[in-house]
């Protein structure tokens, strides 16, 4: 009998810390709906530290909406508001053996990949503004945990915000610059490569680190990669002839370009990366030669024409320069007679260039000047309005 009346009151105990526990997730329900989100926060807590109700379907559904208003209404009630809202909203999409939701009989599917996918766009927004604070390490972070949402976004709502894995790799790249880690920073550029990503950017700075780091080769590797996707991108091939350079290896590089020539005499690009460098070391006639061959292959070529005006206009500028150093008259009439006939060369090209690509605002900057100078003064004008006019 005795034994038999202390088996009850245990088994009272228990029912009634059970109770007492369970209350705290009801509490915290109540609390929620009143938008009293101190007391809710309380509530869920003590539900979310006691072991029995820790992995409780009913404690996960209402933390996941409790921290989700705290990180969109009050975040400086918790710091880490979305983190624990992302958590919980991915433990409520857990499903039973009949596939079906765990937090069914509080909340539908819908609703909680409603709240998941609100939890990304939180994410992604704290990422940038911890970005702009200079807090590079929890921008990562905060990037970090938008991959596990990613693949529930079976209707594109990330998508049509431009959060995608593409932008959230890129975008923790440069957080992981910032912080120096080329570890991590490589890893994602590596990503990026892997994936196709579109913008030629990534070769450049994987080519950075990897010449901070002392692997040359290993960059010069990457921007022949990158200009295998992207051959006209200019910024990839003056990244790379830069390096040869830096490297007195430019001789190697016009001899490389000169066999892939021999072998493909109808490539304008390879007769104009060829003149690039030419004309990058001063060796203004090859620099000609490549990009007027470069040009009969292709006259619609921005590259080779912009290159070209700029050589000629640039011609003209030193010429003029001369001619205003000098003392002597009628040398001063020479030059800036021969530096008038190269400015006349140099703007049919920059206007063709100008034609392809009207929102180059390095052309415009040549325009602008070369009018000026042959005195037409109206279009002048009409090139520093539309200098103006660029974003």
């Amino acid at each position: 009998m005795i034994k038999k009346g202390l088996l009850t009151v245990v088994l009272l105990v228990i029912t009634t810390l059970t109770f007492a526990q369970s209350h705290n997730v009801v509490n915290a329900s109540i609390a929620l709906r009143n938008e009293e989100y101190v007391d809710a926060k309380k509530y869920i807590d003590e539900a979310y530290e006691t072991e029995s109700t820790s992995n409780d379907a009913k404690m996960w559904n209402y933390r996941s909406q409790i921290y989700l208003e705290i990180a969109l209404k009050q975040p400086d009630l918790d710091a880490d508001a979305v983190f624990k809202a992302t958590e919980a909203h991915l433990k409520c999409l857990q499903t039973d053996k009949k596939d079906r939701v765990v937090v069914r009989r509080w909340t539908t599917k819908e609703d909680v990949l409603a709240g998941t996918i609100q939890c990304g766009y939180k994410l992604f927004n704290n990422a940038i503004e911890e970005y702009n604070a200079g807090n590079y390490k929890s921008s990562l972070k905060h990037y970090d945990a938008i991959f596990e949402i990613i693949p529930l976004d079976t209707e594109d709502q990330l998508k049509r915000g431009n959060i995608t894995t593409e932008t959230i790799l890129y975008n923790s790249f440069f957080s992981s610059n910032k912080m120096k880690n080329n570890s991590k920073s490589k890893e994602l550029l590596q990503k990026l490569i892997d994936i196709n990503f579109n913008d030629p950017a990534i070769f450049v700075h994987m080519s950075s680190i990897l010449i901070e780091e002392g692997e040359t080769d290993k960059a010069l590797e990457y921007l022949a990669l990158g200009r295998e996707n992207f051959e006209e991108d200019q910024g990839l091939i003056n990244t790379e002839i830069n390096l040869y350079i830096q490297l007195g290896r430019t001789s190697e590089l016009i001899g490389k370009l000169g066999e892939a020539i021999a072998l493909d005499e109808g490539n304008e690009l390879l007769y104009f990366n060829r003149g690039t460098i030419y004309d990058q070391e001063g060796d203004i006639d090859n620099a000609e030669k490549d990009y007027l061959t470069a040009l009969e292959l292709n006259p619609s070529a921005f590259g080779a024409n912009y290159n070209l005006g700029a050589l000629y206009f640039n011609q003209g500028v030193a010429t003029k320069n001369k001619a205003n150093a000098t003392t002597d008259n009628s040398l001063y009439k020479k030059l800036n007679k021969e530096a008038d006939v190269v400015f006349a060369k140099a703007l049919p090209y920059l206007e063709t260039a100008h034609n392809l690509n009207s929102e180059d605002k390095n052309t415009l900057l040549s325009l602008k000047q070369l009018y000026y100078l042959n005195n037409n003064y109206a279009k002048s004008e009409e090139m520093k309005k539309l200098i103006s006019e660029l974003k």
